[in-house]
């Protein structure tokens, strides 16, 4: 399982959203998989043995961002499940399926100048939500996160 969170700011009524491009190299991606531009919805990763599903979270977006003290907004979970081919560490090609828990939390004041991503990246940038889901390198599993996440937050606004 892997835990992360769809971190996002607004101006005015719109969301925008944070998004990530995975350096291939650091996931020792194969074949068509290596050239395929991948696309994150914000920061993710692997829980760790004996952390609960938001610590590891939140210890992902610390070390994906630099960002801390990141709260989690009440009302919004989303699981999604994906699958890549990729070499262990003897060069054996193999298919991996995982499960990734995310929730979501608004970026915080000045945000730019506390984001330094990690070397999992290539580079981040904030996208309004409608655009962010139309983009075509980004898997279907991740536009279905990123539509509940709208649903959600305009849910919200309207309240």
């Amino acid at each position: 399982m892997s835990c992360g969170a769809i971190l996002y700011a607004t101006s005015g009524n719109v969301p925008s959203v944070l998004l990530l491009e995975q350096d291939n190299a650091h996931y020792k991606r194969t074949g068509s998989e290596a050239k395929k531009v991948v696309i994150d919805i914000g920061p993710s990763g692997r829980k760790e043995k004996n952390e609960t599903d938001e610590a590891a979270a939140i210890r992902e977006i610390y070390e994906e961002t630099g960002l801390k003290d990141i709260g989690f907004d009440k009302g919004f979970r989303f699981d999604l499940k994906y699958e890549f081919n990729a070499t262990d560490d003897n060069g054996e090609g193999m298919r991996i399926m995982k499960t990734r828990r995310f929730w979501c939390a608004r970026l915080p004041e000045g945000y730019r100048q506390l984001i330094h991503i990690s070397n999992e990246h290539k580079r981040y940038w904030l996208e309004p939500i409608d655009k962010a889901i139309k983009i075509k390198e980004l898997e279907d599993s991740k536009k279905e996160a990123l539509e509940s996440f709208r649903a959600y937050i305009m849910k919200v606004k309207r309240r």
